[in-house]
Formats: C-alpha cells, sequence, structure tokens
C-alpha cells in the first residue's frame, strides 16, 4: 500500500495508482452472466419487471427482503452463544450428517458410504470438488460445466 503523500505526488504527475500496481498485467476477466441479469434488470424501466437471476427475495420496491423464517434463525443462533471455534476441516458433522438425510432419505442404504464436506458457498462447493478431481481421479476425467457457469 503506498502513502497518500506519494499517491498525490504521482497523481500531480499524471501517474496512475493502477500503472504503478502488481497487477496491472492482470487482464480483467469476462463479465459473470448471472450478475450480468441483474445489471440489466437494474437498466430496464419496464415498471412490471421481476429479477429473477439472482437468489434473492426483494420488496416491491427492490429492497432485500428478509423473511421471517431467517430473521428467527438468525435470532435463535444469537441466543445461543456459541462459541465461535473453527469448525472441523469438513464442517460441522450434525450439517452434514442432516445435508445427507436430506437430499437421499434419512432410510437410505447409501448414507454409511458418502463422503461429505461443507463449504460456503455453491461456488466454494465448486472449488472444492474441482481440487478433488484434480488431484485424486486419475487419466482426464469428464466433467460437465453448464453455459452459464460460475
Amino acid at each position: 500500500m503506498i502513502s497518500s503523500v506519494v499517491r498525490a505526488s504521482l497523481l500531480r504527475r499524471g501517474v496512475g495508482i493502477r500503472a504503478q500496481s502488481t497487477w496491472t498485467q492482470v487482464k480483467m476477466g469476462p463479465p459473470d452472466a448471472i450478475l450480468g441479469i441483474t445489471e440489466a434488470f437494474k437498466r430496464d424501466t419496464d415498471p412490471r419487471k421481476m429479477n429473477l437471476g439472482v437468489g434473492a427475495y426483494r420488496t416491491d420496491a427492490g429492497s432485500p427482503f428478509v423473511l421471517d423464517s431467517v430473521t428467527q434463525a438468525e435470532n435463535q443462533l444469537l441466543h445461543e452463544k456459541l462459541d465461535k471455534e473453527y469448525l472441523p476441516i469438513t464442517g460441522l458433522p450434525q450439517f452434514t450428517q442432516a445435508a445427507a438425510q436430506l437430499a437421499y432419505g434419512s432410510s437410505s442404504p447409501v448414507l454409511d458410504r458418502l463422503a461429505i464436506t461443507q463449504s460456503i458457498s455453491g461456488t466454494g462447493a465448486l472449488r472444492i470438488g474441482g481440487a478433488f478431481v484434480q488431484r485424486f481421479c486419475e487419466g482426464t476425467p469428464t466433467v460437465y460445466v453448464p453455459g452459464p457457469s460460475w
């Protein structure tokens, strides 16, 4: 990080801060197709429009709408006064077990053969899965990726 004095000096001489950055050689990636839908939504003046691109509820005024169930869950977690410890590397066991039962059914015979890892998001899960395939799958496995994709 450069100081405000150096920054001001560079700007006075017409030298852009970005020109001094290590990152100047990194080209901008393509725009995200899903977020592009949101940008198009913002530009659209049709009063009947609905943004179906991002999975978040909105009010008629376009503000984020938080479901009562989400607020209740947040309050419940606050009252539990959790210790904020790091989770095990594969996530919270009670959560991953419940997710498996939800996905496969609580009496599924495969439950004892599953390997489950909790991730921070859909994109995070894809990253973990991709790294696993790259590291442990021999040969060149076929991976199907939809378009658009994250």
